[in-house]
């Protein structure tokens, strides 16, 4: 989403009680995006969110709508164009239009576009015929829609969401999850959320910002981030478990080989010659029982390997395999597993595109 951020933050350092606890460069959100925080917990996307909010106190500047935030009025004025969820709804014991239209009121809003406010987030949210029940006849689900519509009621330019799934059981959080993504994409408004899950951030993310002890460690569209990881601590937290290490050589137009260190090697997307990791998600790869006939599929690699673990998941099988370059991991579906008969000890063949073969330079990685 091109154009000016709706709400930037540059040099800005969050310290709580002489303990640095953020240290972002910058940090951007662009109007009508969903922008998800993500990271493991303590890592300091809370902190950052409430920095961003004006609910904690962070030196650097800090730019809502273009202009700068410099004083108690500025900030006054970030409050009355945003909004906020958190992890659990704070209701005012009352009913759930009345809850609704708290917001509201604050905002000086009255009379007939009052109600019809009211009524039309009410009904974004699927709560309509809940408006005359009380805070305690709700369910936390149920609460968590009235929080999420009190927000969304006064049109805020960015809306907050603290782990605003956390609390809640699957189902539920399946559910809202699935209208929020609908009404996300029905409004120009901008989603700052923080999550520490991967699911979750994926469902719901346009862009993604990486935090890890206060730091950002890579931030990109959301299918950069979780195909691409930049470093290993990314890449371990989304999933990918196996890195295999080596070195870029050039390779025909347009790509690279990755030669492991007991010569095995690796078709992979051009990138500068010299030592390098790389990781593969187990997604990507795709096992046969015997070498496709050539030209009959556009898989680059072909690697001949055998099957050392099996792990049961909910709907898939996660393939363990040896093979002359190391380890290498395959999910497949439960079904492709019995169908491929595979045990431990099989022989298959793993068969991996060019562009699925992520690299990343040595000097890019933590020492």
């Amino acid at each position: 989403m091109a154009g000016a951020p709706i709400l930037e933050a540059r040099d800005f350092v969050v310290v709580r009680n002489g303990k640095e606890l953020v240290r972002v460069e910058r940090f951007a959100v662009q109007p009508g995006e969903v922008h998800v925080l993500l990271g493991p917990n303590g890592a300091g996307k809370s902190t950052l969110l409430r920095a961003l909010n004006g609910l904690e106190e962070a030196t650097g500047q800090l730019f809502f709508d273009g202009a700068p935030l410099r004083n108690g009025g500025d900030r006054r004025r970030l409050r009355r164009r945003t909004a906020a969820v958190f992890q659990r709804p704070h209701l005012l014991s009352t009913t759930v239009r009345g809850n609704v239209e708290s917001g509201l009121r604050l905002r000086g809003v009255t009379g007939a576009e009052l109600r019809r406010r009211t009524s039309a987030s009410l009904s974004l949210l699927g709560i309509a015929d809940l408006a005359e029940r009380r805070r305690d006849g709700l369910s936390g689900g149920e609460a968590q829609r009235v929080s999420i519509a009190r927000a969304l009621a006064v049109d805020p330019a960015v809306v907050f969401f603290d782990e605003p799934l956390a609390s809640l059981d699957p189902p539920t959080r399946r559910s809202l999850t699935a209208d929020l993504q609908s009404i996300f994409a029905q409004l120009a408004t901008a989603v700052l959320w923080v999550t520490h899950d991967t699911e979750e951030a994926l469902a719901v993310a346009d862009r993604v910002t990486f935090l890890s002890g206060g730091r950002v460690l890579q931030e990109g569209p959301r299918a950069e981030v979780f195909n691409r990881p930049a470093t290993p601590e990314v890449a371990d937290y989304l999933g990918v478990d196996v890195w295999l290490e080596g070195t870029l050589e050039s390779g025909d137009v347009g790509t690279a080989r990755f030669v492991l260190a007991g010569g095995a090697s690796l078709v992979c997307p051009e990138a500068p010659p010299g030592p390098a990791f790389a990781c593969i998600h187990p997604e990507d790869v795709v096992l046969f029982l015997s070498p496709p006939r050539e030209g009959s599929t556009s898989l680059r690699n072909m690697i001949p390997a055998t099957v050392s673990e099996i792990r049961p998941q909910a709907r898939s099988r996660l393939i363990v395999l040896e093979w002359q370059g190391g380890r290498l991991q395959a999910l497949v579906t439960r079904a492709a597993c019995e169908e491929l008969d595979l045990a431990r000890h099989s022989t298959v063949y793993a068969a991996i595109k060019a562009m699925a073969v992520h690299v990343v330079p040595r000097g890019r990685l933590p020492a």
